[in-house]
């Protein structure tokens, strides 16, 4: 059985221009409260350790539906991991830890090799591959969240919430009050370092049209991102692999 949420990103990018605060008596008081619930619900907590957790991810935009992209993706509790996003034959961009004291970068478009990264580099390039999403890491990131309250979209009352992140550009994150799961991050042009116009470096709308169960967990499978004037849809499949050290140890 697959889990969705309530509402599809097309509704939603209509209702975007619609939705109305609605009285709070009765709602959750606090940020916190909405997204603890949400990963709770997601329960990333329940990844194995003596097994790896792989996701597979295929990636295309709506203008080129058959130029395709495929992003992998490894874990094994509690912090070995690796990715590799590929085009065809080439890797574009890739890194991996061992958790210990290995910490190695590729990027396709600075240089073909893979590199030695500080700690610090590396998880900033790795948070952005990172599937467990950016409030899971909202406790380590300096990320400050303001709660707006539950919000009215096409008869479907929602949480609304504000997050400010040092690395990322300032964000609404929509919750459906009723299931608590995540079906819309809207990000604004504005970041906590500056603020611009750039509409076209970053995604406008990231949408979860669809969780799927998977072993104690609730997991996003398809999402879209709408950026510079296309969208771009992410497929994802998940299943354990019996451990193999290589993965998070070699080139």
């Amino acid at each position: 059985m697959k889990k969705k949420a309530v509402l599809t990103l097309m509704v939603v990018m209509a209702m975007l221009a619609t939705g109305v605060a609605k009285g709070q008596a009765g709602a959750v008081d606090s940020s916190e409260v909405v997204i603890s619930r949400y990963m709770q619900i997601l329960n990333y907590e329940a990844l194995r350790a003596d097994s790896t957790f792989y996701m597979e991810t295929i990636i295309y935009k709506r203008s080129k539906p058959d130029d395709t992209a495929i992003l992998k993706r490894w874990f094994r509790a509690p912090n070995l991991f690796r990715a590799e996003l590929w085009h065809g034959d080439t890797l574009l961009q890739g890194c991996y830890t061992n958790g210990k004291d290995k910490y190695r970068m590729y990027d396709h478009g600075f240089a073909d090799i893979w590199s030695n990264a500080d700690i610090g580099q590396y998880y900033f390039f790795a948070s952005g591959f990172d599937f467990r999403g950016a409030l899971y890491q909202r406790k380590s990131d300096g990320s400050e969240f303001r709660y707006d309250g539950v919000w009215e979209y096409k008869g479907h009352e929602v949480y609304k919430i504000y997050a400010e992140a040092p690395e990322r550009y300032n964000r609404y994150y929509l919750f459906e009050k009723e299931s608590g799961l995540l079906f819309l991050i809207e990000e604004t042009n504005h970041h906590s370092a500056f603020s611009n116009n750039k509409a076209f470096d970053h995604p406008d709308l990231h949408g979860f049209h669809e969780y799927q169960p998977f072993r104690g967990m609730i997991i996003p499978s398809i999402e879209s991102y709408q950026m510079e004037g296309d969208m771009l849809f992410y497929y994802s499949s998940f299943d354990y692999q019996p451990n193999n050290n290589d993965i998070f140890e070699k080139d």
